[in-house]
């Protein structure tokens, strides 16, 4: 029996991500899946779900190479049941681990439907907070607390000062909290960018070759099966 089903989204693919900081290799096993309802809730470029699902691959490689047990579903999977939820519940009955642990989604559709799953699926669901950002849902409760208004102004300065970030000596970098007016004029006439980095396709073959050919293989099932433009 597995001791720990870990979830990871298409967004969440860092090995310092919450959900796998106490990650066991030898009891746990770490999931991720392409499903067709995350792909399409929403519209997006075919291009867009093929970087994504190529990066969910290259990452799984990635766990599998330093000895971590992966389930991965593909999009092309005949089993693939088409969303995340009926995905997890089958990972439940082939598994069966003892619990459930991911790092909260970044968006709310997503989230109400995970606090749902303990109920449906039976299992122990933990869903961590995402250390990821610089501020945590306490301490923006904290900071939100007693404001009649809540402007991003005030706040991101509180977080540059909190994290001393573009600061001098404890003010401002150049002297002011931001140049917004300055930001919204439109560029000069002549403006370029003269100095682009560009790679090639055969630089970026020989330097990415694990999500090269992940890649190549999603593109062909995501042209064929969702012919989105």
């Amino acid at each position: 029996m597995v001791q720990t089903l870990r979830l990871l989204l298409g967004d969440q693919l860092s090995a310092r991500i919450s959900s796998l900081r106490d990650l066991d290799p030898a009891r746990d096993v770490v999931m991720l899946a392409e499903v067709a309802a995350e792909a399409t809730y929403v519209r997006h470029h075919k291009k867009k779900i093929a970087f994504l699902f190529a990066a969910m691959l290259a990452f799984a490689a990635d766990l599998e190479a330093r000895g971590v047990r992966v389930r991965y579903v593909k999009l092309d999977d005949p089993e693939n049941a088409g969303d995340l939820e009926a995905e997890i519940a089958r990972a439940v009955k082939a598994l069966r681990p003892r619990e459930i642990v991911l790092t909260e989604p970044g968006e709310h559709r997503l989230a109400a439907a995970i606090a749902e799953w303990e109920v449906r699926l039976g299992v122990p669901v933990e869903v961590r907070e995402d250390t990821r950002f610089l501020c945590s849902h306490a301490a923006f409760r904290t900071w939100a607390q007693g404001r009649r208004q809540l402007r991003m102004e005030y706040f991101y300065r509180e977080m540059r000062v909190a994290h001393g970030l573009l600061l001098d000596d404890g003010e401002p970098a150049g002297g002011r909290w931001n140049f917004d007016a300055e930001n919204r004029k439109p560029a000069r006439a002549d403006f370029s960018c003269r100095h682009r980095r560009v790679l090639s396709p055969t630089r970026v073959r020989a330097t990415c070759s694990i999500w090269w050919r992940a890649a190549s293989r999603i593109i062909s099932v995501i042209w064929s099966r969702f012919g989105l433009a």
